[in-house]
């Protein structure tokens, strides 16, 4: 097997993106196409499979092997998805199904999508050079991983740092799996969709933003850059929940740097990060973060994250994040 390149998957709630990659983090060829997540699990696999087909067919021949990031709980020895509330799916065998549209493809590895971003950000990216950091990532949805000693924290049943699903504000909106005023409720691109159309029903704030089926989160955002009241006050929410899971993570990790990433994150970072600083204090000891660095994703490629799975199982051994 041609042991310098690797294909990697981004499996979100609106989009799968593929890379075929070198092991130098260099981008040789790339795909991107709709999830389509409403037209059933195996649809999405049909999917899956085919971008997987594509970028085998621009290699030229045989990888080293795929690795594949995906929302949700993960189960990454069983190759399953346990619980993607994005995706609608339950107890989903995705390699096995991947495996059998493929044939005889490369190894095949699994893994949280936000592990694999982790892993992304440490070879190629923002972590490089660090031993202890957290990647947030904000789009669909919210999650995140940590990285402690050099080693991806994922727990005795994998959902270590499932931070969408902390409950920050018990009297917020229902979310997902009926919890109440979850991370992922306001600091989710679709979060942050549902608290502006909140604010537009009451009509408390002047703005030029209208409740229409076109309506997204970066338009909230742009609207926030030139002054709208409304989208202001959704921003200066945000920026307070995301201090608080900053400060959470810096209490329990201590962490010499968190990283944001996801669509979403990178669009807000430059109007956050300095309100994110003053609240800081409110939420944690001085001590806690005072050495801290809240950096953006460097990482090219969303993809390229994932096909990392492939050289930290080769360099590492698979039991080390399974």
């Amino acid at each position: 097997m041609n042991q310098s390149l690797a294909i990697g998957i981004d499996l979100g709630g609106t989009k799968i993106a593929g890379a075929l990659a070198s092991r130098q983090g260099e981008v040789l060829a790339a795909s991107r196409r709709p999830t389509e997540a409403g037209r059933g699990p195996e649809a999405v696999l049909d999917s899956l499979a085919d971008s997987i087909a594509g970028l085998l067919a621009q290699a030229g021949g045989p990888v080293a092997g795929v690795g594949i990031g995906c929302p949700g709980l993960i189960d990454p020895v069983g190759g399953m998805v346990l619980k993607a509330t994005n995706l609608g799916w339950q107890r989903l065998p995705l390699l096995a199904g991947l495996r059998a549209r493929l044939g005889d493809a490369p190894p095949l590895f699994l893994q949280r999508d936000t592990v694999a971003g982790l892993l992304g950000e440490v070879a190629f990216g923002a972590g490089q050079g660090c031993h202890d950091l957290v990647y947030l990532a904000l789009g669909t949805g919210i999650g995140s991983a940590s990285l402690v000693n050099g080693q991806p924290v994922v727990g005795r049943t994998f959902s270590a740092s499932e931070i969408g699903h902390l409950v920050i504000d018990p009297t917020g909106r229902p979310w997902n799996d009926g919890l109440s005023g979850s991370a992922e409720s306001l600091l989710s691109g679709t979060g942050v969709l549902a608290e502006t159309r909140e604010h537009l029903a009451q009509a408390i704030h002047p703005t030029r933003l209208t409740d229409t089926a076109e309506l997204s989160a970066i338009d909230v955002v742009q609207a926030a850059r030139e002054g709208d009241k409304l989208a202001l006050a959704v921003m200066d929410k945000v920026a307070n929940w995301l201090a608080r899971v900053i400060a959470m993570h810096t209490i329990i990790l201590n962490p010499e740097r968190i990283i944001i990433g996801g669509g979403f994150g990178q669009a807000v970072f430059d109007m956050l990060l300095l309100p994110i600083w003053r609240e800081l204090d409110q939420w944690a000891l001085k001590e806690a973060h005072q050495q801290l660095q809240i950096v953006p994703s460097r990482l090219a490629s969303s993809a390229l994250g994932a096909s990392c799975l492939v050289w930290y199982h080769a360099d590492r051994g698979a039991e080390k994040i399974s």
